[in-house]
């Protein structure tokens, strides 16, 4: 039975599943309430783990100052405990809370079926996403795999599109570029899928729990036209993806996407469209709602945005029968190589994360390119659902 642990008038704290204790002895941690940490919002707040600490995956965090209440945290591979915070005073705003972590044993909330064709994420028995790790086609002359399709709100609404009529290698949520060079030799175009077909070589779920859930993809890019002396496809690049699903918090709901390119081969390039607009990238082609609307930090778009800068963009309106709103926003990690990000943002239904643009960069294999962005999937509009603060907190 999901429960609520208030803890103080200032700080909740939210518990989702009974637990037993394990044995192991209770850590003390210290947890760092970021300056500029949004008030009276619940998301998720991640909390360093000191070296020797228990390698349980799920801990019971016990309030020391503020009295013997309870809630529970998932640990990571990167040794980060995440758990769910609602700071509601400002007095502690940049102060530090001291936790004892006891190991328990959880059952998980959150799931990852593999399916013949990929993965499907369910937060407890509600499906979310499914993670396309086999090549899809319809017509067959469109082929992709790697892409997350179909992505759920909050009721069960579809909020992705595949195949649309207007432009068939748009394909739910997907990452691609118009050039791929080896040198001077073009290698395909993986934005429209010419020549280019990414094969996912493993696929490994790697945490289940009360909290999230993660998919962890090691991914090669091939081409027909990058072949070895037998004639086989040589690998171009090695894409390495990780997906997260959070449970949901009331209305929002969060999915984590962190994709690495590594180069196999010297002098390998990316870059966008040859135009203006230089598109290519992080994208989520949305199934265009009714009354739908787009906001980026500028506000309501009445016009689409091409080139313009914002941390975030949201696109809500009624994607399902009926009278209720709800929408996508694309969140951006201040990590990126440019922040804020540049967007082409399209009323048909595409939102695009410009990187990086006309001209191509290359790829290093000793300091990867790495792409973050988060999903917020949430009831009503964006001001409803705090996006511009679901932004802040994911900056700290």
């Amino acid at each position: 039975m999901r429960s609520l642990l208030l803890l103080s008038a200032s700080l909740m704290l939210i518990c989702v599943e009974p637990v037993v204790l394990r044995a192991g002895k209770p850590q003390e941690l210290v947890v760092t309430v970021p300056s500029r940490f949004p008030l009276g919002l619940s998301t998720y707040l991640a909390v360093d783990v000191p070296c020797g600490a228990s390698q349980s995956a799920v801990f019971q965090l016990r309030d020391q100052r503020l009295g013997a209440k309870d809630m529970l945290a998932q640990r990571d591979r990167d040794g980060h405990l995440w758990c769910v915070v609602r700071i509601q005073d400002q007095r502690l705003l940049g102060r530090q809370i001291k936790l004892v972590a006891h190991p328990v044993e959880s059952q998980p909330g959150v799931l990852i079926e593999p399916q013949a064709e990929g993965f499907e994420f369910r937060d407890h028995d509600r499906p979310v996403l499914f993670y396309q790790k086999t090549p899809r086609t319809m017509d067959g002359q469109v082929r992709r795999a790697g892409f997350v399709h179909p992505l759920r709100g909050l009721d069960g609404e579809v909020l992705t599109q595949v195949f649309p009529s207007d432009h068939r290698h748009h394909h739910g949520v997907f990452w691609a570029w118009h050039q791929l060079w080896i040198g001077d030799k073009r290698a395909g175009d993986p934005w429209i899928t010419k020549d280019f077909l990414l094969l996912v070589k493993q696929a490994e779920i790697v945490a289940q729990g009360p909290l999230f859930a993660t998919l962890e993809v090691r991914s090669h890019w091939t081409s027909p036209l990058v072949t070895d002396a037998a004639g086989e496809h040589k690998p171009i690049v090695e894409e390495l993806t990780t997906i997260r699903l959070y449970h949901a918090l009331g209305d929002t709901q969060y999915v984590d996407f962190t994709i690495r390119l590594k180069p196999l081969l010297p002098d390998v390039r990316i870059g966008g469209s040859e135009n203006t607009r230089g598109y290519s990238g992080f994208t989520v082609r949305v199934g265009p709602p009714e009354e739908m609307q787009i906001v980026d930090t500028s506000g309501l778009l009445s016009e689409d945005a091409v080139g313009t800068h914002a941390r975030w963009a949201d696109v809500s309106g009624r994607f399902a029968s009926g009278d209720a709103t709800s929408g996508i926003a694309i969140l951006s990690h201040p990590s990126l190589r440019e922040f804020p990000p540049r967007w082409l943002l399209r009323h048909y239904g595409m939102q695009n994360v410009v990187y990086p643009g006309r001209e191509p960069i290359e790829l290093s294999d000793e300091e990867l390119l790495v792409i973050r962005h988060r999903l917020v999937l949430h009831r009503g509009d964006n001001e409803q659902a705090r996006i511009a603060d679901h932004q802040t907190a994911y900056e700290q």
